[in-house]
């Protein structure tokens, strides 16, 4: 395995002639199949005039995260050595590193020595590497090691885009006939080679003006937040395995145009980094908005338009397949009860309320039927 350390050591700017660094030079990502690191110590520009011939240098590591499996001698100081650097590890959690000459000393500016190995641990744990014993040298060697310095080796996680995972809607398209009506638009999470843990669902009104969101319901998974408005949907959830989440979107109707589009989008945005994954899946489906063109000039039409209440219900009854709601208010404005339908006959039973005053109020289409009642 040939590894270029040399100019990468020169480039670290390291000229105290007092200090031995331990330097890094990977990044492990544990997303990556190969997770490997790769480490190596300097001292510097070491001349002839030095006498470097021998070193001994203990490095200690986290057996539970570091798997130590080679040393590397090619373009560094051991490299034309006549015994170059073996690795013992014989002591748990500590890798010692010796190599001498017999006949020349080591010069140049290189690293002592490299030495590489597997990451065993996770995305939150990190790589700290530390001189457990000081290093020894060569009685002659000149400079003299009092400082020891150690770069950490960073951890990352780059997650890979997942084209399976994220979100898809039911269908393609749907209607809602009339202004105020609603439709619940469901989608679902679908998941591709991973399932992370933790995610946010995403759901967005592409205009509020025409249409809007009333409320939204999220199942099968572990809801940390919910949070909605007119246009948007999002959801912090936790997944649990084994179960299929599911998201159900209430869409009402609010413009008066004959005709009328928008359109809801869905993704899901991955929080756990961990999982290694990111979602490449997005889908949108398209909302129709109508409102029937009816004619209500006809005085006998307007006439079988009505509002009648007794002591156990309320009736109203509208023409042409308006919208039909009944609603019953208290003196002070609060709704108690209410009732739609799109048929012409709407009937809801009062016998529940308790004695009292009540504003009962009848909608066909745009006109209002009210009445005051006493039960």
């Amino acid at each position: 395995m040939t590894i270029t350390l040399a100019a990468l050591a020169a480039a670290s700017g390291v000229t105290a002639q007092d200090t031995l660094l331990l330097r890094t030079f990977r990044t492990v990502d544990v997303c990556s199949s190969e997770q490997r690191w790769l480490i190596a110590p300097y001292i510097g520009n070491i001349r002839s005039t030095d006498s470097l011939a021998s070193f001994d240098i203990t490095i200690g590591f986290d057996t539970s995260v570091v798997r130590p499996t080679d040393v590397l001698t090619e373009n560094t100081l051991s490299f034309m050595s006549d015994y170059p650097a073996q690795m013992s590890l014989v002591i748990p959690g500590e890798m010692r590193i010796a190599g001498f000459n017999i006949i020349r000393n080591m010069v140049g500016d290189k690293p002592l020595f490299a030495v590489a190995g597997n990451y065993a641990g996770g995305c939150s744990d990190s790589i700290n590497f530390t001189f457990p014993w000081p290093p020894s040298f060569n009685e002659e060697f000149k400079k003299k090691i009092t400082v020891l310095a150690s770069e950490r080796v960073a951890v990352v996680a780059n997650p890979k885009v997942d084209q399976q995972l994220g979100i898809t809607f039911a269908t393609d398209s749907v209607i809602i006939n009339g202004k105020d009506s609603v439709v619940v638009v469901n989608c679902s999470v679908a998941f591709g080679s991973k399932r992370p843990s933790t995610g946010t669902l995403h759901v967005d009104l592409s205009n509020d003006e025409l249409a809007r969101i009333d409320s939204a319901s999220v199942e099968g998974v572990r809801l940390v937040a919910l949070r909605t408005t007119s246009k948007s949907v999002e959801a912090d959830v936790e997944f649990e395995s084994g179960q299929a989440p599911s998201i159900s979107i209430y869409i009402r109707n609010t413009t008066s145009a004959s005709s009328a589009r928008v359109s809801a989008s869905a993704f899901l945005d991955v929080t756990d980094s961990c999982s290694c994954v990111r979602s490449g899946l997005r889908d949108t489906v398209e909302v129709e908005l109508t409102n029937p063109i009816v004619s209500v000039s006809s005085p006998v039409d307007d006439s079988n338009e009505k509002l009648v209440v007794t002591s156990t219900t309320a009736s109203c009854y509208c023409n042409h397949g308006q919208t039909n709601e009944i609603n019953v208010f208290s003196l002070t404005g609060v709704r108690l009860d209410s009732r739609r339908t799109n048929e012409n006959e709407n009937t809801m039973s009062i016998e529940h309320l308790p004695s009292g005053t009540y504003i009962i109020v009848g909608t066909c289409g745009t006109r209002k039927l009210v009445n005051l009642n006493l039960k």
